[in-house]
């Protein structure tokens, strides 16, 4: 996975954190100053990313990035001790901990954060597997000419026993250089995905996809057509299988009750893996795969 997509992919869930910051509803309780701790690692990624933030004494109060923590990150192979970093990401400022390290799937990674004035805080998860989705032979029949398919197409996708949840994208995907050499690319979704609750529970070690024909056929005019502009181009079909472990899986679900006016809101709201009580936050383990058929 390329470095700038496993950054992109890494704040994928942060939107969330923030919901986490806020003191819990214990009005007459003094403040104690603790740490907030965000990171997702990825399977058979090359590098982890820790975001750091001190919890609010008001939930009026703006969350702000911690520098200067020690943070460190220990595997079955040893500890390394993260780098402050600090990275522009659209023209914002974003900053975090860094280390380049490969992440190995079915290994327990640790991650520990230490800073004055606050309790040390750490917490643990076990990176899930992730598996190419190869759909039967017919079906890249289907994918290469969909005028001649005559029902939905299914696909199986394998999951990995370490998650707790999936959801399945499927993209029509073009490729080319124009005629004064310059690349151009795009996609088009065929299977959505609701952006407010777009898991779904692992139960079996496999989950059947059905693919809409009729999206499919859409989809794959539109990328022929915009291909069909350039001098070169090339056209793929990419499933994309996205798994995340327990921890990351509870977090998000109770992080989404935050946002339902219907929820009551009670002491502990939003789950957290991080032990002795010294702070909030998680650290969960995530696979992404892309298996690729190439159209024409």
């Amino acid at each position: 996975m390329h470095i700038h997509l496993l950054f992109f992919y890494a704040f994928l869930f942060i939107p969330f954190v923030f919901l986490s910051c806020n003191k819990s509803f214990q009005p007459e309780v003094r403040y104690v100053p603790k740490l907030n701790v965000y990171a997702v690692l990825f399977a058979n990624a090359h590098g982890v990313y820790v975001r750091v933030t001190p919890i609010v004494e008001s939930p009026s109060d703006v969350s702000r990035p911690l520098r200067g923590a020690t943070v460190t990150l220990t595997s079955p192979v040893g500890s390394t001790t993260m780098v402050d970093s600090v990275a522009v990401i659209n023209g914002d400022t974003a900053s975090f901990y860094y280390t380049r390290v490969h992440v190995v799937p079915g290994w327990l990674y640790t991650v520990s954060v230490a800073k004055e004035v606050y309790p040390p805080v750490t917490a643990s998860a076990v990176v899930p597997y992730g598996f190419a989705t190869v759909p039967e032979q017919s079906t890249h029949g289907d994918f290469r000419d969909p005028e001649e398919a005559t029902s939905d197409l299914n696909i199986v996708a394998s999951l990995s026993r370490l998650a707790a949840a999936t959801f399945v994208q499927l993209d029509v995907e073009y490729r080319g250089i124009d005629s004064t050499g310059n690349f151009h690319g795009g996609s088009f979704n065929v299977v959505p995905v609701d952006s407010l609750n777009p898991f779904t529970e692992i139960g079996a070690a496999q989950l059947p996809v059905t693919v809409s024909i009729s999206r499919y056929r859409d989809a794959f005019a539109l990328a022929k057509q915009a291909g069909a502009k350039l001098r070169v181009s090339h056209l793929y079909v990419d499933i994309i299988v996205t798994q995340i472990d327990d921890n990351l899986y509870r977090f998000f679900v109770t992080s989404a009750r935050m946002l339902d006016p219907l929820s009551m809101r009670t002491d502990k709201i939003i789950f957290t893996n991080v032990f002795n009580h010294g702070g909030t936050g998680i650290v969960s383990g995530a696979s992404i795969d892309t298996t690729r058929i190439f159209l024409f």
